[in-house]
């Protein structure tokens, strides 16, 4: 990006354990004692997610993300999230067409307007790809520039991106291929990265026990990490059954 963005990427370090002293409430989502960094059950969420009478209803858990409700819990976020890969119109492969976002980004001083048009867009692919991660990032970037960091716009889509991370990293850490994080589109994986202010050196795919991960060797960064591990398999699994493998 060349644009002299008004909020940093390093600030969104914080978003996990960000605490605001107004009376707005910011995403806290509180862990469940049942959950510790597993990977998600698409089989079980798959059904629950579809039953109209469970606390996990697809339809509702999505009208309270896109309403930035910070009441919902991890478990919720869980189903909200790989609920996702598991409905017919998933598509982690869609093409965006984000041709507003990529020239502001590009200008070294956006104008009001360029945002604007920046922000129809990214909330138009939102409507049909609304967990994607690296979106909400580039919203809450467009919403600062455009409303200003404490605007009630600016802190909603602050929280969409705190939930949305708790769910993916309730299921690793990203050390191992055994402590992946589970993602469910490769767009997902790069938001990851940017959130963490993580620059990418290579890319590669492996295939270990019916499971495919990618593995992100990184540039060197303040944090002395040197690959981050990416649980892709729900992606694979939606490419190779459009395919036809």
């Amino acid at each position: 990006m060349k644009t002299n963005i008004k909020i940093s990427l390093f600030i969104l370090l914080g978003l996990l354990t960000f605490s605001c002293s107004t009376s707005k409430k910011t995403a806290t989502p509180k862990r469940d004692t049942a959950i510790v960094t597993n990977a998600p059950d698409y089989k079980q969420i798959k059904k629950e997610i579809n039953s109209k009478g469970s606390e996990f209803y697809y339809p509702e858990l999505l009208r309270r993300f896109q309403a930035a409700d910070t009441t919902l819990n991890l478990d919720q976020l869980r189903h909200f999230y790989y609920g996702t890969a598991t409905r017919s119109e998933y598509d982690p492969y869609k093409m965006a067409k984000i041709d507003a976002l990529r020239e502001a980004f590009e200008k070294d001083t956006p104008s009001k307007e360029d945002w604007e048009k920046a922000a129809r867009e990214i909330d138009k692919e939102l409507e049909t790809d609304p967990t994607n991660i690296r979106f909400h990032l580039y919203k809450h970037i467009i919403y600062s520039n455009l409303y200003g960091p404490e605007s009630e716009k600016t802190f909603n889509a602050h929280n969409q991106v705190v939930m949305l991370l708790s769910a993916v990293t309730s299921t690793g850490d990203g050390s191992s291929k055994e402590k992946a994080f589970h993602v469910i589109s490769v767009a997902d994986e790069y938001g990851i990265l940017e959130i963490f202010g993580l620059s990418l050196a290579m890319q590669s795919l492996v295939e270990d026990k019916g499971q495919s991960y990618d593995v992100m060797d990184l540039q060197e960064n303040k944090y002395g990490l040197k690959s981050m591990y990416f649980n892709i398999t729900a992606s694979m699994e939606a490419m190779n059954k459009m395919f036809g493998f």
